[in-house]
């Protein structure tokens, strides 16, 4: 008889128990991964036909990829071809005519030996010998009055530069009078630079890059404290339009104290493509070639490798409706998170607005995964641009110069090459 009772009550416990325990994994996985969930879709109001091709078309792509490396193991895609003709392994209606659909049509950069053990004799270029550089080289800068603007030629090796606010009169002076163009995103580069760094060689790379493959009107570089050093003096040599903008970082936003200098970046650049529109570009992401195609679209961003959107590459045109939308969700702002108001609200927001940004589809565009980059080459022929991903490799950034790229067998070292000697192969 005891044993009886021991056993029924022994059977209460773990029915209490166990439930207990499903609910306890269950509710916060649920909460996470809700879209998954039949349920969940059932009691959420139905979107419209274009935000829900959208997402299952993101979805698929995820399985696809997904998919593929598992029958890899743990390799990875290092192809940009390759990660296309995974994509485009479905129905032409599905992803060529949608509006969501995956173009290729893209001209291929980078000649046609990929095989990367190919050494071709390269232009010996250094710091001192850049064949732009020349002494006395004269910069076309711009002086305003309260009627116009006109630019006045500068001997910068004399002169020092005129400083401008982030919202002064004179820039939108200077865009308005000398950057017309028929194509919504005027041709102006926007770069943030905050904080006392040293201005390293990937940061020239980065930013000749811009100005060598988009020829932009002007290029404007917005800054808390001056940048210096061999690099950068090359940089103002080499490159005669830059204009340098003095600038507060935001401390806070919605009442809140913005606690990373990189939400105080993610927060200026919004302003500054709101104000002016553009194209803004981080500090270390590579430009391959010009991205002229998407200047006639409202904003262009590009899918990143764990599906956000990232916001190294912005292409937007004044009082853009989506850069706008981005902006007023400040509102909810958590300084904690990390890219909660950046990459994922992107993400969040051009799910629910798909009319309002031009996503391109799939990240070997703008944004192959960083562990392409170190350790062995990626095909990028129809890459336009490529984030580096710095974090944790900046000892291995530091020791890169015009001499040591000319034998680096890496992704990185293929594209430095290409950016600053026309060619990615190895030099001799």
């Amino acid at each position: 008889m005891y044993i009886i009772l021991y056993f029924f009550r022994l059977s209460r416990i773990f029915c209490f128990i166990i439930p207990s325990l499903v609910m306890f994994l269950v509710i916060p996985y649920a909460y996470v991964h809700m879209d998954s969930f039949p349920i969940n879709r059932m009691l959420q109001p139905k979107e419209n036909n274009e935000a829900q091709i959208f997402k299952n078309t993101l979805a698929r792509m995820q399985n696809i990829l997904r998919a593929s490396k598992q029958a890899r193991g743990r390799s990875r895609e290092k192809s940009c071809d390759t990660e296309i003709a995974l994509l485009r392994n479905r129905s032409v209606k599905e992803f060529g005519t949608s509006p969501v659909g995956l173009s290729v049509n893209y001209t291929a950069i980078g000649g046609t030996n990929w095989n990367f053990n190919t050494s071709i004799r390269c232009s010996n270029i250094t710091s001192s010998n850049f064949p732009q550089r020349k002494k006395n080289r004269h910069q076309n800068l711009p002086k305003c009055d309260a009627e116009y603007v006109k630019l006045d030629n500068l001997e910068r090796m004399n002169d020092s530069y005129p400083l401008f606010g982030s919202r002064d009169n004179c820039i939108r002076k200077k865009i308005n009078t000398f950057c017309k163009t028929d194509l919504v995103v005027p041709n102006i580069v926007h770069f943030i630079w905050f904080g006392n760094l040293k201005f390293d060689f990937i940061y020239f790379v980065a930013m000749y890059g811009a100005f060598k493959h988009q020829n932009p009107c002007v290029i404007f570089v917005y800054y808390d404290i001056l940048p210096s050093g061999e690099y950068w003096t090359l940089l103002l040599d080499v490159v005669p339009n830059i204009i340098l903008v003095s600038v507060t970082p935001p401390s806070e936003i919605s009442g809140r104290k913005i606690i990373y200098v990189q939400h105080k970046s993610d927060i200026l650049r919004l302003l500054i493509l709101k104000e002016y529109g553009g194209i803004y570009l981080d500090t270390d992401q590579l430009l391959l070639r010009s991205v002229d195609r998407f200047r006639n679209k409202d904003c262009t961003m590009g899918w990143a490798p764990d599906l956000s959107i990232g916001s190294a590459l912005i292409l937007a045109k004044k009082q853009s409706s989506f850069i706008r939308r981005w902006i007023e969700s400040y509102a909810s702002y958590n300084p904690k998170l990390w890219g909660g108001n950046s990459v994922l609200m992107a993400a969040k927001l051009a799910i629910q607005y798909p009319t309002l940004i031009n996503v391109e589809n799939h990240y070997c565009l703008f944004y192959p995964d960083p562990v392409n980059y170190y350790n062995h080459n990626y095909k990028w022929s129809h890459s336009y641009s490529l984030h580096i991903f710095k974090q944790g490799k900046m000892e291995q950034m530091k020791a890169m110069n015009f001499k040591s790229i000319r034998k680096l067998n890496s992704t990185l070292g293929a594209v430095f090459r290409y950016i600053l000697f026309g060619n990615k192969e190895l030099c001799l």
